[in-house]
């Protein structure tokens, strides 16, 4: 038992910091480069990265234990080659992030799975580690009609001695990396600005982060029983304050769409339903 867990721990961190390098990669390739290190979302972006390589490369291979091998082991390489060029600025993230992320894990141990989870979760994701072109099954299971994004990054994880145990990895990776982004908003209250040497009012901003963060962690800590839309509902709070900083920010500049598209991707990829939350880009376009 022992052994079983110390499997399920160690890949928990190895695949965490996969998804940082794979959201620096994303950043090279986007020509951010200078863009400030925040590792909530550096974190989304690696997932958003892991999500549109694991829609491409199902067309032609199965996610088996070699692919995924070659996948990780690819990416903390550059993990290590990036760490070695940025180490103090990434040692400062990489401390809030084990401290999020050593508490999220005992969540991951607690509650059963959640009811689809036999019914359609765990067979979807298992056919995408066994076969490739995945086209036409739902003939065969209603479940297999509504497919998710989770299914497919949860396929990434197959990896050897754990296999199928790390399928409910993915929800854990969505609640820490939002919490961080959270996090870093609350903080702010206590980075006290002076204007005519008088306090500067707090933004109602760090607020509503502060309750975001409460209602997220007392709603969403059962990782286990999270289905397709529990991600997306956290990715909702985290994307509305977004597009609130911005549309409060006094400069026009700072408006980042990179962020929001990635968000809102990653929103309607979980769970189809919630695309009209497009909506929001109406006045994020108004002020433009």
């Amino acid at each position: 038992m022992l052994n079983s867990l110390f499997i399920l721990v160690f890949y928990y961190f190895i695949i965490l910091i996969s998804i940082y390098g794979y959201g620096q990669l994303f950043l090279n390739l986007t020509r951010q480069k200078n863009i400030e290190v925040n590792i909530g979302y550096i974190g989304l972006l690696g997932l958003f990265f892991i999500l549109i390589y694991s829609y491409l490369s199902n067309i032609f291979f199965a996610h088996n234990i070699f692919h995924n091998i070659i996948f990780i082991i690819f990416e903390l390489i550059y993990f290590l080659f990036q760490f070695k060029k940025n180490q103090i600025q990434i040692k400062k993230e990489l401390f809030l992030t084990f401290i999020v992320f050593t508490i999220l894990i005992v969540s991951l141990f607690i509650f059963k799975n959640h009811d689809d989870f036999s019914y359609y979760h765990f067979p979807y994701t298992y056919y995408l580690t066994q076969e490739n072109f995945h086209i036409g099954t739902g003939q065969f299971n209603h479940g297999f009609r509504t497919p998710s994004s989770i299914f497919y990054i949860n396929s990434i994880f197959y990896l050897p001695f754990a296999e199928y145990y790390l399928f409910n990895f993915s929800s854990i990776f969505f609640l820490g990396f939002a919490n961080i982004i959270l996090l870093k908003k609350v903080h702010n209250i206590f980075l006290i600005e002076k204007t005519n040497k008088k306090l500067f009012k707090i933004n109602y901003i760090n607020y509503l982060s502060l309750l975001s963060i409460i209602f997220i962690n007392i709603f969403f800590y059962r990782i286990s029983e999270h289905g397709t839309d529990r991600s997306a509902q956290i990715l909702i709070l985290v994307f509305i304050i977004v597009i609130l900083d911005n549309l409060n920010s006094k400069k026009n500049y700072h408006i980042d769409l990179l962020f929001m598209y990635v968000l809102i991707g990653l929103i309607i990829s979980l769970k189809a339903f919630y695309i009209f939350y497009l909506i929001f880009f109406i006045p994020i376009l108004y002020f433009m």
